[in-house]
């Protein structure tokens, strides 16, 4: 009988004990490992036990944190969450994870604590699934919305910074002739955040692949708006309660003085932050940005002149010293009335700032009289200020903020691996992740394990065939009821772009298996005229409209699904060597630029082709020569896997594992069988069912054949670009109406309308 220890550790790898389990004859401690199941393309899998049981002795309550008391404090060494451990067979640590308390049962004989344990992919998986994306601060987080900013971020590569803003035509310009700032969104760079995400949840990442993908990005549809949380602690309002008398001066420029609103706390006003400091009459700017500033002076005389300047670090309530005036108005009551008699007005002034954090806002009145007569400030004179909600040229703003809550680190990862058919192996022991596609994940065959001698025959063995799909296997996008154009071009070409079909043979079931992407929308090309000459540029395009021939939607489309694509930014051909160039609106005046950043999902406009990127369409389609296929996805990353699916089959057997071929099985490296001729050669494993180090039985497993069967044809009739003389040619069909026989006659088909209440035909 082999021992085993199940020692609970603390997150420094610190023991803090190990649980009694010898109360138990038959610990049935059933351990599952797994890589992949080939039935069933969405589903990675990792280690795992069945729920196992432990004696609710003094030792285990106080390991698993007085779990079992219903009156104990749930904060108490975090009791309810997960327990870091190792188990150890025979003193040697066969698995790293971690152990959750599913029950706990009590009873006259001391009763039981349930247990599930979790390891490999399955530990980071669970927490990827909560890691949210605006928890990570990324390289170049703060952004100035100005072009040389933006320009410089683009001239960056992904190991210098987290961010790419290429120009993405989404409509709704806010100029006709050129970018404006507006038009660029900030775009994270798939390598960083896989590799940043996996960092903030402990673990390493190796992976070859995100080398050839390290110019893919994916746009999280952001909006250009600062952070609720921001705006809601920026919002101050005060007031004089006191009328306040600002000196007379026979001096040029007047006396001058800091308006000190000393109630920020009786309603209506507020500073829930507290950035205001009534005693000073200073405001702290909390984050930087563009600030709504508004004064207004109750009750002015126009038997004064005086002027209202607001300052941005004054030194002092009666000294701007070396202070800026960033904004200054007349003060005057225009007299309306010829009589006699002062004329009193309320006086009111707004002011869009742009203020850096931290910097101090203050008001000050100047007396312009030219005599000692004081000027009479009213009291429930206020001020009121927040940031503004709308980011635009030259405003600051920080990317994760941009980002929802809603949005996860394992959306993206979920998408990625199905793009590109990744395979995952985690060695908890040094918290490393590797993963590659499928046809490069598996080592070579000379690195492969012998478990000849391991095989048990004499319990028989299933030989089995994969056959869980049904005939047609859809590869596809999420669907986006907000792209417009791409919702229209489908109708009009009678088909669903970026999608492909693969047709497994007759004995596969009749009937349709989607294998969609869950998070990120396929992205149409486009011919960006609106920001170039005539020749335009080839980038992509997201709009809230269908429409052609040149033009544009006049409405910027917001809140569509996020999309994934690869950033370029540089000089830009036609495959007959022309070049290309874009538009921008310096500030002043506009220029033609050669160097373009842009996105691209695959060939289109006759773009000359740029190494090291993908056609990110399930679908292959032409190079720019219109002779070369431009590969994509399903036929360079699912083609020679699915010829092992419709050819390939799986041996389910027993064999007699050890603690150390537990401990040292690596998924990345094949096993060989040698022997018996109907079973002989390379299999890789798809996982291992119910080990149980406690005792010498055999273990199940399922190895699937590991062998070059070539690759599945491709239909090459499932096309994805069209060129742009295609697409601007491209109008709805005219609509026609719908009749319905009557007798030897067709009459035409009527309905009211809901809006106008007019009878009107019905169209087909």
């Amino acid at each position: 009988m082999n021992e085993v220890i199940i020692r609970i550790i603390d997150t420094a790898n610190s023991v803090e004990g190990d649980l009694d389990l010898t109360n138990f004859d038959d610990f049935p401690l059933a351990i599952n490992k797994g890589i992949v199941n080939l039935d069933n393309l969405k589903e990675r899998t990792g280690t795992f036990t069945k729920m196992f049981k432990v004696p609710n002795s003094k030792n285990n309550t106080n390991l698993l944190s007085n779990v079992d008391n219903i009156n104990s404090r749930k904060d108490f060494r975090d009791c309810l969450n997960k327990k870091p451990c190792v188990i150890l067979v025979n003193n040697n640590p066969i698995e790293h994870g971690f152990v959750q308390v599913v029950k706990a049962f009590n009873d006259f004989r001391g009763g039981y604590f349930e247990l599930v344990f979790y390891g490999d992919n399955i530990d980071w998986v669970k927490d990827a699934a909560d890691l949210k994306l605006n928890t990570i601060i990324w390289t170049d987080n703060q952004i100035s919305l100005i072009q040389a900013g933006i320009d410089s971020i683009n001239s960056l590569s992904g190991t210098s910074t987290d961010i790419a803003m290429p120009y993405i035509s989404r409509g709704g310009n806010a100029r006709t002739d050129a970018t404006s700032v507006t038009d660029y969104l900030p775009c994270i760079y798939v390598k960083n955040l896989i590799e940043k995400s996996f960092k903030a949840l402990g673990y390493n990442v190796e992976s070859n692949f995100l080398t050839d993908v390290r110019q893919l990005v994916c746009d999280l549809s952001l909006i250009l708006e600062q952070d609720e949380a921001d705006i809601e602690n920026s919002k101050v309002r005060a007031e004089r309660t006191t009328t306040v008398l600002i000196p007379g001066s026979l001096f040029p420029g007047g006396s001058l003085r800091r308006i000190l609103f000393d109630d920020e706390s009786t309603f209506p006003n507020r500073d829930e932050s507290g950035v205001y400091i009534p005693a000073q009459g200073l405001y702290i700017t909390p984050v930087t940005g563009s600030y709504n500033l508004k004064v207004r002076i109750k009750d002015f005389p126009d038997t004064f002149d005086g002027e209202l300047a607001i300052v941005r670090n004054g030194i002092g309530v009666s000294d701007i010293g070396t202070g800026t005036i960033l904004r200054s108005e007349v003060l005057k009551t225009i007299r309306t009335d010829a009589s006699a008699g002062a004329i009193f007005s309320d006086l009111s002034f707004d002011f869009n700032i742009f203020l850096n954090k931290n910097e101090q806002l203050s008001i000050y009145v100047v007396n312009m009289i030219g005599s000692l007569i004081p000027m009479t400030i009213s009291a429930t004179t206020y001020f009121e200020i927040q940031l503004s909600s709308e980011i635009t040229d030259g405003d600051v703003f920080y990317v994760n903020k941009l980002i929802p809550d809603s949005i996860k680190f394992l959306d993206i990862l979920n998408d990625f691996t199905r793009m590109f058919n990744i395979y995952y192996w985690t060695d908890v022991k040094s918290k490393t992740v590797y993963f590659e596609p499928r046809d490069n994940f598996f080592e070579s065959k000379t690195t492969a394990i012998d478990w000849s001698d391991k095989l048990d025959l004499s319990n028989g063995y299933n030989i089995d065939y994969v056959s869980s799909y049904n005939q047609n296997v859809n590869f596809d996008y999420k669907n986006d009821d907000k792209d417009k154009y791409l919702e229209k071009w489908n109708i009009l070409n009678k088909k669903t772009f970026g999608k492909y079909t693969h047709k497994l043979p007759n004995r596969f079931s009749k009937g349709n298996t989607n294998i969609s992407l869950d998070f990120f929308s396929a992205t149409y090309g486009h011919k960006a005229l609106e920001v170039s000459d005539d020749t335009g540029f080839s980038t992509l395009k997201i709009w809230n409209e269908f429409v052609s021939e040149g033009e544009t939607p006049s409405e910027k489309n917001q809140g569509y699904e996020p999309r994934i694509f690869f950033h370029k930014n540089g000089t830009q051909e036609s495959s007959d060597g022309f070049s290309r160039s874009i538009r921008v609106n310096n500030g002043t005046s506009s220029s033609l630029k050669s160097v373009i950043p842009y996105g691209s999902f695959e060939i289109y406009y006759n773009t000359k082709i740029i190494p090291a990127s993908f056609n990110l369409n399930f679908a292959d389609g032409l190079a720019a020569d219109e002779t070369t296929t431009d590969i994509g996805l399903f036929n360079r990353f699912y083609s020679k896997m699915f010829k092992n699916i419709e050819e390939g089959g799986r041996i389910v057997a027993y064999f007699d594992l050890s603690s150390t071929d537990i401990q040292n099985l690596d998924f990345r490296k094949l096993i060989y069988l040698d022997g018996e001729p109907n079973v002989k050669g390379y299999y890789l494993v798809e996982k291992v069912i119910d080990y149980n180090p406690l005792n010498s039985k055999l273990t199940k497993v399922s190895l699937f054949k590991f062998e070059d069967l070539g690759s599945v044809s491709i239909d090459g009739s499932q096309t994805g670009n069209n060129d742009t003389e295609t697409d601007d040619g491209l109008t709805p069909p005219t609509l026609q109406p719908i009749y319905v026989e009557s007798g030897s006659t067709l009459i035409e088909v009527f309905i009211e309308n809901p809006v106008t209440g007019l009878i009107e035909p019905v169209f087909k």
